[in-house]
């Protein structure tokens, strides 16, 4: 996974964002940040990852070097297409090699001591408590990394089969119960990829997954939320499906879906590494329930949470904390951090209702068993 390094001002991460409308200077289709010095889709990031620094490959061209590249002739011919990668600024010495992928990966993403200290920070040194290292910038790289390879690639793809507009709904009750569980399942998949991803070296990790699975359900609108705004998305899941999603879920509740959503989309400033490492943080939350509204709690109610899962926790939110204090001072980081997990109760009783509602449909069951077999990770 690889991709130009993290490490420079604020400013320049500011940048990757701050025209949700940039479009990929190569192909002109709509860009998912700065990469490699230029702004590009994550086709054009990848071809470019792929051919940009291999000095052995020399692409010809086939009619007389100066092909237009468009998204619909991107791929006719790739001399022209990498010609104009550099043509528009985009630096090959930003590629690492794949030695240096695979080894920065396994030791920086994955590979860690977990802390020991009972609290988030106490384990830093005073001088390093509030600073971003090296291998903390490598990091960062490989979580923004892991997701454009684990999540929006697999979304993308995930287009062929579970297309994200219809044209017209399906008559039988059952096939519209059926595209609101594939919906579900589509946007469920590649967050688990990605989450998976992180995890992949850490076997302890691995075996707490169908433990803390049900919390991806309540994660899916922030990443949802990540998704419109690397412009995968120019609507809510349930935009074109409208009809469909107020027959099983009450047009109140998706006004209430769509508030907590905005809630996010207007969080400022908009970053999406924080986002991302909020979904991984909270990934390790066991269990990140549904707060049901309840008069009487049990023991039952309470899960003891694992260490293994605090101590990994417990890394990330340090290097969570650390990176928005770099972005923001240490005040509006407090705001901005209340702000957010604000958004994240509102949807965890979101969730329960959400359930309520499902288990009170008169349909028998069905939906529940079409979700039950059909939303398996």
């Amino acid at each position: 996974m690889d991709s130009e390094p993290l490490h420079h001002s604020t400013s320049s991460i500011t940048r990757m964002s701050a025209d949700p409308r940039a479009l990929c200077v190569v192909c002109g289709a709509s860009a998912i940040g700065r990469n490699f010095d230029a702004y590009t889709c994550l086709s054009c990031k990848a071809f470019f990852r792929r051919n940009g620094y291999n000095e052995q490959l020399r692409y010809t061209c086939r009619v007389i070097g100066a092909c237009e590249i468009t998204i619909a002739t991107r791929r006719h011919c790739s001399a022209c297409r990498l010609n104009k990668c550099f043509r528009q600024g985009m630096k090959k010495e930003l590629i690492r090699s794949l030695v240096a992928i695979q080894n920065s990966t396994a030791s920086n993403l994955y590979a860690y001591q977990p802390a020991r200290a009972l609290t988030t920070m106490n384990h830093l040194s005073c001088s390093t408590r509030l600073s971003l290292s090296t291998d903390d910038w490598s990091l960062l790289t490989n979580v923004r990394n892991a997701y454009e390879e684990f999540c929006i690639q697999p979304f993308i793809q995930s287009h062929q089969t579970i297309p994200l507009n219809i044209t017209m709904q399906p008559c039988r009750t059952r096939f519209k119960l059926q595209r609101f569980v594939d919906l579900k399942y589509k946007y469920l998949s590649v967050l688990a990829s990605f989450i998976r991803r992180v995890w992949q070296f850490d076997p302890v990790l691995e075996q707490h997954f169908n433990q803390i699975k049900d919390n991806l359900k309540i994660l899916l609108t922030l990443n949802t939320v990540e998704l419109i705004k690397s412009n995968q998305l120019d609507h809510t899941p349930w935009e074109h499906d409208r009809s469909l999603f107020e027959s099983v879920l009450t047009e109140q509740f998706l006004r209430s879906l769509d508030r907590n959503l905005q809630g996010y989309l207007h969080l400022n400033p908009y970053d999406p590494l924080i986002f991302k490492l909020f979904l991984i943080v909270l990934s390790l939350t066991y269990p990140l329930t549904p707060l049901r509204r309840k008069s009487h709690y049990q023991n039952e109610d309470f899960h003891a949470h694992p260490m293994v899962l605090v101590q990994h926790q417990w890394f990330y939110l340090t290097l969570l904390w650390k990176y928005v204090i770099y972005r923001l001072d240490s005040t509006h980081a407090q705001i901005y951090a209340v702000r957010f997990i604000q958004n994240i109760l509102r949807r965890q009783t979101l969730e329960a209702d959400m359930i309520d509602i499902l288990a009170n449909r008169d349909d028998h069951g069905q939906l529940v068993d079409l979700i039950e077999t059909g939303t398996k990770l």
